[in-house]
């Protein structure tokens, strides 16, 4: 079992709060951020509302708070939002290690604690 610790930020709006949820900033048209208040775990459901969906290797831009990005994968779309947007981070439950990435945090666990 792993613990999410969301980053904290000077805007309120731009990152999860303690309670695992943010607004989201996706625009959904014509410059307007979205603006629902969700769960970071619902995050790629949401998204997927706003058509980041499709082939996994179907190109999408991010559309988060004027993101700047060059296009991605769409199957890297919703990691890019946690990690850059959102700046969630994954500990470790033996050492309390951080990490921006999920699947990091999974190797780091089988490499560091294997009798956990």
């Amino acid at each position: 079992m792993s613990t999410i610790l969301p980053a904290l930020h000077d805007d309120p709006a731009a990152a999860p709060n303690l309670s695992g949820h943010t607004i989201c900033l996706w625009d959904s048209g014509l410059g307007i951020p979205c603006g629902a208040y969700i769960s970071v775990s619902d995050l790629s459901k949401h998204l997927w509302m706003h058509g980041v969906n499709g082939p996994a290797k179907s190109v999408i831009t991010c559309a988060w708070g004027g993101c700047g990005r060059a296009p991605m994968k769409r199957e890297s779309v919703v990691r890019h939002v946690e990690e850059v947007h959102l700046q969630v981070k994954y500990l470790c439950d033996q050492c309390s290690a951080s990490f921006s990435r999920r699947s990091t945090r999974n190797v780091h666990v089988v490499k560091s604690h294997p009798h956990a």
